[in-house]
This record gives structure tokens, C-alpha cells and sequence, in this order.
């Protein structure tokens, strides 16, 4: 559990990824389904070398030591394959309709040994199915749909297998959280460190950086626990916050204390278990450009959903 919130603290880095937003307070753009094949395959890019370099840095003697079997090892290098299979299925769809796809960029996963790796394979495997289920009502070609539908339950099955592999449960809720572009990319970018200049820029942008710093083992329903941003807050004195957790049927908006310069204080609200995300915002009932003041943080809340049923 440590190793795992000390993975989501690489997401408070700079981001080098290159977007056509990052200046922009509010804005809708015009998504088209190109759009959001070129954002999938960036998302894949990135899975594809964390697995590919995480393998080839730690072998199955490395595995064995750090407790698990050969099977084990056999299935991360079936995962492996399915990112490898992804990069180009999008790649050539893009092709088909005469785009030209986005290459592999520059990472810096932060992974120092064989656990650390697997903490960090669950959260981009939870941050991919959230990511896809996000974009899905974005996407107007049925035939797209279907195929982001058939990337979403594999990355989901990955997404189990790996939270099992690091003693967690692997469908701690009843539904899956969808996270916008926008959300996703402030999550994953801070592992690019920089991206071909031949492909170009994607419609998003990325909010201040958002994470937990409460120990892994007091995260649970009902209980406080500190946010803090990367670089100070400018409050006014008594303003509101609240912490917005994204759910699938929108939102749950708890009061979030602002304690100083950077901290927050919250109450992890009923209905979340797992990977969580939270977003603190200046608005109660509003996550928009202008009222988001950072997140989303990946939350590991402890425990499941049926465990109170």
C-alpha cells in the first residue's frame, strides 16, 4: 500500500506533453472521434513502453524474489503483449482514416524494483479504464465504440488481476469511475517527459496537480484525510472549498477544508472503494474549467462496496 501512494506522487510533476488548452481557463472544444483515437493512443504508448521497460529491466528472477511465480510473470508479459496489440490496432485505425498517429513519447515511471512496478501497473491500468469509459459518450463512429469498448474490458481484466497481485480488492465497487480528457491527462502526463515534435498537440489541458499524503492504512469511508497541491493556493480568507468525487452518476461533493498554503482536509464520503478520484473545486456542484482548482488525486480507499451491504 505504501509503495502504491508513493507511485501517484510521481503525478505531481511538470507535464511536457503538448496541448492545444494549456492556456486556455474554460473552453469546449470540437472533440472529433480522430481526437480521441490520437488521446487512446497516447494513453496505449505509454502502457505499452511502462510494460516493455519494466520487463526487460526485471526478469523472472526478480519476480520470484519479490514473491511471485512464473505463471505471474507469464501473464504481465500477456499484458505486455495486449498494450503492444492496442498501439497498433489505434495506429492503423488512425491510418485507415488518413491521420497521421501520434508516435511514442519519452517516459519516467519512477520504478525502482519489482513491487513499485506492479503499484505503478495497477494505477495506469485503473486510470486507462476509467480513461476510456470517460471518452466513450465522445465518440460518434459505432464502429470506434465498439472497439474502445473491447480495449476497456481487457484493460479492465488487466486493472483486477494487478489490484489481486498487490493485496487488494480486485472489484472493490459495483461501477467504474469515467474520467473527462482533461482529468486524464493531468494524470498520466506527468509521465512524458516529451513527445516527438511531429505529433502535435492534443485538445486538452492539464489542472494543478493534486495528491494524498494521509498513510495508506487510515483511507477509509467516513474517515479525514489531507490533499495537497504541488504549489500554494491563493485564498481568500473563509472562501469554500469542496472535494468532488467522480462517480458514474456524477459527482459527490463533500466540504474540504482549507488548512494552509497547499493542504486540504476532507471526509472520504460513502460509496467509494478502490481506486478513487477526487478533484477539489471552488464550486459545490461544479467541476468545470473555471471552478476546478486541482485533481483529480488518485485515492486507494480501503475496503469494497459489498462489504457493507
Amino acid at each position: 500500500m505504501k509503495v502504491l501512494f508513493a507511485a501517484s506522487a510521481l503525478l505531481a510533476t511538470c507535464s511536457a506533453l503538448p496541448t492545444k488548452r494549456a492556456t486556455e481557463a474554460a473552453s469546449t472544444p470540437n472533440i472529433t472521434d480522430v481526437d480521441i483515437l490520437q488521446y487512446a493512443l497516447t494513453l496505449e504508448h505509454l502502457e505499452d513502453k511502462f510494460y516493455r521497460e519494466g520487463l526487460a529491466n526485471f526478469t523472472l528472477e526478480d519476480f520470484k524474489k519479490a514473491g511471485y511465480n512464473e505463471v505471474f510473470y507469464k501473464n504481465l508479459k500477456e499484458v505486455s503483449y495486449d498494450e503492444t496489440t492496442h498501439v497498433s490496432f489505434l495506429t492503423q485505425a488512425l491510418t485507415a482514416a488518413n491521420a497521421t498517429p501520434v508516435a511514442e513519447c519519452t517516459y519516467a515511471f519512477g520504478v525502482t524494483d519489482v513491487k513499485s512496478f506492479l503499484a505503478t501497473a495497477s494505477i495506469l491500468e485503473g486510470v486507462g479504464v476509467s480513461a476510456y469509459l470517460g471518452a466513450a459518450a465522445s465518440i460518434m463512429e459505432k464502429l470506434y465504440l465498439t472497439a474502445a469498448g473491447s480495449i476497456l474490458t481487457v484493460e479492465a481484466r488487466h486493472s483486477s488481476y494487478l489490484r489481486k497481485a498487490n493485496k487488494q480488492s480486485p472489484f472493490p465497487q459495483p461501477f467504474d469511475a469515467p474520467l473527462t480528457l482533461d482529468q486524464v491527462y493531468t494524470l498520466a502526463a506527468p509521465f512524458i517527459v516529451s513527445c516527438p515534435a511531429s505529433n502535435g498537440m492534443l485538445p486538452v489541458k492539464a489542472f494543478p496537480a493534486l495528491s494524498v499524503s494521509t498513510a495508506a492504512d487510515c483511507i477509509a469511508t467516513n474517515k479525514t484525510i489531507t490533499l495537497q497541491t504541488k504549489e500554494p493556493v491563493a485564498a481568500a480568507y473563509n472562501e469554500k472549498f469542496y472535494a468532488a468525487w467522480i462517480a458514474v452518476t456524477g459527482p459527490t461533493f463533500v466540504e474540504a477544508k482549507f488548512e494552509n498554503g497547499n493542504k486540504f482536509s476532507t471526509m472520504v464520503p460513502v460509496g467509494f472503494h478502490g481506486q478513487s478520484y477526487v478533484v477539489i473545486t471552488k464550486k459545490e456542484g461544479s467541476v468545470t474549467d473555471d471552478d476546478v482548482v486541482a485533481g483529480p488525486a488518485i485515492v486507494e480507499v480501503q475496503g469494497a462496496n459489498g462489504e457493507s451491504a
